[in-house]
């Protein structure tokens, strides 16, 4: 039995990466259909790891800093009040964010460990 886990979790993993792609795109094509232009996607990329300051300090504020910022809840509710108050700059914030969210998980960025950077819910970075 303890054979069949590590298959199991890679293949969770691979699944999980498939559905990052699959929310990448459906923040391009919302994206599209807003009346922002593409470019603001990769333009804002790199915005959200200014989190990173944290590991700075030490990997306990790193790891809390960079998980506020690469979990999902707070874009999904730009999203949602965006659309919701009809005020398209705070949906598309929400794209933004949830858009590099979502490349992260697919290049295999996940939710950080205290342990250390490299260890993510989706495995450890760089094996």
């Amino acid at each position: 039995m303890s054979n069949k886990a590590p298959k199991d979790f890679r293949n969770f993993i691979i699944h999980l990466r498939y559905e990052a792609l699959a929310l990448a795109v459906l923040m391009v094509v919302l994206t599209y259909k807003s009346s922002a232009p593409l470019w603001v996607l990769p333009a804002t990329f790199l915005l959200f790891d200014v989190c990173i300051v944290g590991y700075k300090i030490n990997h306990e504020v790193g790891s809390i800093m960079y998980n506020l910022i690469h979990n999902a809840t707070i874009p999904t509710l730009f999203v949602a009040f965006g659309v919701l108050l009809d005020t398209e700059i705070i949906a598309v914030i929400g794209f933004c964010w949830t858009f590099h969210i979502a490349v992260d998980r697919m290049l295999g960025y996940g939710l950080k460990h205290e342990s250390s950077f490299k260890n993510t819910h989706l495995g450890r970075i760089g094996k």
